[in-house]
């Protein structure tokens, strides 16, 4: 035990005087690395300490306040709407203040600033599911910085949520299309905001909600995100249910049951539970000689 506690010690000094030599940009890069594994495996702490860290130095840094006002607001994510109003009031009244602020510390015409501002907007905007306010300010991101991937990602995201909101099919494809334009921009010239693994998730999620999911590509990005996504993490524990799902709907039951018992053996939860289930029957059904439930 008292190994373990010194070695917890030497991992805290370390952080402590990393943030303390590092400049804010260094330790923007820090933190950005450590979302990129820690938010899928549920644990932010390390990212926040970095973003805290920058605010010491640099109290206006717009970049740090945007991620912490994020991360504070995850765990509500995959709440209903009405379910987290009091949280989403907090963070409405907390991104009032830093866009507000923002705006008056601008000395000249910044266009990387304005972009910023509009993607944060059309985000706020999106947690509400107003995805006509949304796509206004994205567009305005765009049209300042068209070359970034961030954006044109967050644009392409925001395409399918809200046509999958309105059960827009063509909405959901016109998403995808720039999705994918957007990984291309991404591979040219990297962003640290952005990785590889996140497109693959996001476009299985995508041809999932249209309203006639086209399983094979859903398998084809799922399979692609497993390849190069972070092993072990609560992101990659959905992919593989949700890749069990998509082999179960073209009827490979066997690799279904295995991806779903995959998924368990890295966090239990009730979606890969049932999905075993069915797959297990899928497979019942195919030995007697019947054709599969989907």
């Amino acid at each position: 035990m008292k190994r373990i506690l010194a070695g917890l010690g030497l991992v805290l000094v370390a952080v402590v005087t990393a943030q303390a030599s590092d400049d804010a940009e260094t330790l923007l890069g820090k933190a950005m690395r450590e979302l990129a594994t820690g938010e899928s495996r549920g644990d932010t702490s390390a990212a926040e300490r970095y973003l805290l860290a920058i605010l010491e130095q640099e109290p206006d840094h717009l970049e740090a306040q945007w991620q912490l006002l994020v991360l504070r607001l995850a765990p509500t994510r995959d709440i209903p709407l009405s379910d987290r109003a009091e949280s989403l009031a907090a963070f409405s009244a907390a991104f009032a203040r830093v866009a507000q602020k923002a705006k008056e510390s601008k000395s000249a015409k910044d266009p990387g600033r304005d972009a910023f501002l509009h993607y944060m907007a059309a985000r706020h905007a999106g947690f509400y599911n107003d995805f006509e306010k949304a796509l206004v300010e994205i567009d305005r991101a765009v049209g300042l910085q068209p070359r970034s991937a961030r954006y044109l990602k967050a644009k392409g995201e925001l395409l399918i949520q809200s046509g999958q909101w309105n059960d827009d099919d063509a909405e959901i494809e016109r998403g995808i299309g720039v999705l994918k334009e957007a990984r291309e921009i991404s591979r040219a010239i990297p962003d640290p905001f952005v990785g590889e693994d996140s497109y693959e998730f996001s476009l299985a999620e995508a041809f999932t909600g249209l309203s006639q999911p086209r399983w094979k590509d859903v398998i084809a990005h799922y399979q692609r995100y497993l390849e190069i996504g972070p092993k072990e993490s609560v992101n990659y524990a959905y992919a593989l249910n949700n890749i069990s799902l998509a082999y179960r709907r073209v009827g490979d039951c066997a690799r279904a049951r295995e991806s779903a018992e995959k998924a368990l053996a890295l966090m239990k939860f009730g979606m890969a539970e049932w999905n075993k289930r069915y797959a297990d029957a899928c497979l019942e059904m195919q030995k007697s000689g019947l054709v599969a439930l989907h």
